[in-house]
């Protein structure tokens, strides 16, 4: 387990809230989510990033109706960051104009009414109702959770355990030059989820492990078979977005959110995550969106009389910077039916 993580007992499903951008590997990590017994998937909430948040939103309802999950509520959140960010080119050459590859574009909305009840308020009664029980994991930008913990600072202290898919503390950007996608998107979101008063330092799965343990052609070809629900949904979807998301990794692609949401129950994906110092550059300039890891720490800790000043803004999280690729690979070619 981290540092720091709430313990489930064993043979208990771990209760779960996605907050959620809606797009391709936001889908697999849902689909797992809503139909893995070690999950109970309590809520989703969505946010924009990848497509809008109209779009974003059908996708995700889209996604739980074919799991089999129409019961988990969807909450619509925030259609823009809480204040200025970078402009970023449109992500829908990697997740598609529906945010799913482009594979269900003109297929029918799914079924039921949307939940009326916008995400934060959703966020807030379920943390009122149940304080200390509720992991979160975010998935997309993370504008939802920072008006959260903005209008509500000590329901942070109700999150049992907080896992943030975004960042990058050694392995340089993907929307930007050091920017990772969901924290460039709205940089001062993150910063103020950096330093909200969580119980415990909250876990960053970042491109340093996003870009290790990834999808093989192995597992690509297993997709291909449609042995499970869940490959013959997402194959079309996977295989859209693997052109341009493999750009670093090719011929390997990676999942980034699901392997965040994989971790929440299989903390051993995760093998090296040490708790450093972390800030969200908020300047505007060309490091606008990095997350700054401050791995001074490591060394400090080991020389007296070394420690040096840490600038404001820092706080401290488990950063994810070594990962099980065979693992991962294993838990995903069991959700297609390897």
């Amino acid at each position: 387990s981290y540092p720091g993580s709430r313990h489930y007992p064993p043979g208990v499903a771990v209760p779960l809230v996605i907050d959620t951008d809606g797009g391709v590997d936001d889908a697999c990590a849902l689909w797992f989510a809503a139909t893995d017994p070690r999950v109970d998937l309590v809520a989703v909430t969505v946010v924009w990033g990848n497509v809008s948040l109209e779009v974003a939103t059908t996708a995700v309802r889209r996604v739980l109706h074919a799991a089999g999950r129409p019961d988990v509520p969807v909450a619509a959140g925030r259609a823009t960051p809480v204040a200025g960010a970078p402009h970023l080119r449109a992500a829908d050459f990697i997740h598609g104009l529906d945010g799913l590859g482009n594979a269900y574009l003109d297929a029918d909305p799914p079924p039921g009414p949307p939940c009326q009840e916008p995400a934060v308020d959703l966020l807030a009664r379920l943390l009122t109702e149940r304080p200390g029980e509720l992991m979160i994991c975010t998935i997309g930008p993370l504008s939802n959770l920072a008006e959260l913990v903005t209008r509500y600072p000590d329901l942070a202290g109700h999150v049992a355990d907080l896992v943030v898919m975004g960042g990058s503390a050694r392995r340089g950007g993907n929307a930007l030059p050091v920017g990772e996608a969901n924290i460039a998107c709205d940089p001062t979101g993150a910063q103020q989820v950096v330093e909200a008063a969580w119980p415990s330092p909250p876990l960053m799965v970042g491109l340093d492990v996003t870009h290790q343990a990834t999808l093989s052609p192995a597992e690509f070809d297993l997709l291909a078979e449609h042995r499970t629900p869940a490959a013959a949904f997402l194959d079309a979807p996977l295989r859209f977005y693997r052109q341009f998301a493999s750009t670093r990794t090719a011929p390997d692609c990676p999942c980034h959110d699901l392997l965040a949401v994989m971790a929440v129950v299989e903390p051993g994906l995760l093998t090296e995550v040490p708790v450093l110092p972390v800030a969200v550059d908020c300047a505007g300039g060309p490091a606008w969106g990095a997350t700054v890891v401050d791995f001074r720490e490591t060394h400090f800790e080991h020389l007296e009389g070394s420690r040096q000043h840490t600038p404001s803004g820092f706080a401290p999280w488990r950063i994810s910077l070594q990962a099980d690729t065979d693992a991962f690979r294993a838990e995903v070619r069991a959700l297609f039916g390897g």
